[in-house]
């Protein structure tokens, strides 16, 4: 390799450690905290996010002085993440999910221990959550993330289980073997519930979407504050495993 080309490597290479690293940090993250984690010297930290932030990937809130991702790496994201067709085909029923059971359903798919959300819809009981468009959160404590881990490879799932696991509130499970059998029952019964393991007063159902391999590609899931879903959990579970079965079958899956 030539010194430009060695030059230019060690250069892309910073700037793809700078956005995983504010991309590891949705709260934000100052420069001071950037160039403390990735080594990488202030001056040149600086320049690359000067840049990064005049393209749109990166964007600083001048309230905290902490830098986020901008649009356009969610853009890159959710493109390199998403199944077109799945998505497609997903979001007019998402949206007569949400509009039937009137709370906020969402569509995500896995990547890398997590789940990415890449639809909500709104019912007229909307609520506030964490799990916004484009949010990454942990697949072991959220509803649509425990659908998705459940049919992954087995070597996954214990590579998953196998990190440090979290306790995001009183009632999330970080007890592994525990976490086993949660999803093996999951396979059995078809669909996840989270009950408060990711934000207190919050409860979810979900349920898996398969292709026509056979391999979950998505997952749906309804949620709602605690106290609503309670009542009416039995209902909205229905809801969802139909239309996560009309899209499975329109997406070529033969399965039940």
């Amino acid at each position: 390799m030539s010194g430009s080309e060695s030059t230019n490597s060690s250069s892309i290479d910073k700037v793809l450690t700078l956005l995983e690293e504010i991309g590891d940090h949705p709260e934000g993250i100052s420069l001071a905290a950037l160039v403390k984690r990735t080594q990488i010297a202030k001056t040149t930290g600086f320049r690359i996010l000067e840049t990064l932030k005049e393209r749109q990937y990166v964007m600083l809130d001048s309230a905290t002085e902490r830098y986020h991702l901008d649009l356009k790496s969610l853009e890159l994201g959710i493109k390199g993440l998403m199944n077109v067709n799945l998505v497609e085909v997903s979001i007019p029923y998402l949206k007569k999910l949400s509009a039937k059971t009137e709370e906020t359903c969402f569509l995500g798919v896995y990547n890398d221990g997590h789940v990415v959300y890449l639809y909500k819809s709104e019912g007229t009981l909307s609520i506030q959550t964490n799990a916004q468009l484009g949010a990454r959160l942990p697949a072991y404590c959220t509803g649509i993330g425990k659908a998705l881990l459940a049919f992954q490879p087995q070597e996954e799932i214990d590579r998953v289980l196998s990190k440090p696991l979290t306790a995001f509130t009183e009632k999330t499970l970080v007890d592994r073997v525990a976490l086993y059998e949660v999803l093996a029952d999951i396979r059995l019964k078809g669909y996840s519930l989270d009950n408060e393991e990711n934000e207190e007063g919050l409860t979810c159902v979900a349920h898996p979407i398969f292709n026509y391999t056979g391999s979950v590609v998505g997952a749906l899931s309804v949620a709602g504050p605690t106290h609503r879903m309670q009542r009416k959990i039995e209902r909205v579970n229905q809801e969802l495993e139909q239309v996560c079965s009309l899209i499975s079958r329109r997406l070529g899956y033969l399965g039940k």
